[in-house]
């Protein structure tokens, strides 16, 4: 019998736009870390956070670097909601690079962990219109009504091994 691995925190590598490499990690998000996300930031994280709601950070000496937002749809799947990178990682000029990507590759991973049945690996969410085709180019994602996409579990399983190291397909 496969045993269901869950994935509470995950350590990952984030790089500087010089390539310098630094340890992070993936963590849930909790009602505490609203006091480091302020004004600057994009979406108003104070008004959005709920308590049954699925929230994760990643965070590199103890600086919040994004945050996503996983909310459950109906029984048998979770949506991404949010999703955000801090202030100060914004564009070519941010500190760090691809946070954004390795928010939705543990997306992906948790796409996988939660969704039940035909939605199992498939990562739902809502795009605005202008980045449609960004998402389409760089995660592969399909557009499949109005502005709702979906990142099939084959290109999840590439994002999550790529991004997280993790090898959904030798898992023990």
């Amino acid at each position: 019998m496969c045993q269901k691995m869950i994935y509470l925190i995950v350590q990952v590598k984030i790089k500087t736009k010089q390539n310098k490499e630094y340890e992070a990690l993936i963590e849930q998000f909790v009602k505490s870390d609203l006091r480091f996300v302020n004004k600057d930031w994009k979406f108003k994280w104070k008004q959005i956070f709920q308590p049954k709601v699925l929230f994760y950070k990643v965070l590199f000496e103890n600086q919040i670097q994004g945050i996503i937002k996983l909310e459950e749809e109906n029984e048998a799947y979770y949506v991404l909601k949010n999703i955000e990178v801090a202030p100060w990682n914004y564009g070519s000029n941010g500190k760090f690079k691809k946070v954004a990507e390795i928010l939705i590759s543990f997306a992906c991973l948790k796409s996988f962990e939660l969704n039940e049945g035909n939605y199992k690996g498939f990562l739902v969410f809502t795009s605005k219109g202008e980045l449609i085709e960004y998402y389409q180019k760089k995660y592969n994602a399909e557009l499949i009504f109005r502005e709702r996409m979906i990142i099939n579990p084959q290109f999840g399983k590439q994002l999550i091994l790529t991004n997280l190291k993790i090898d959904l397909d030798n898992e023990r």
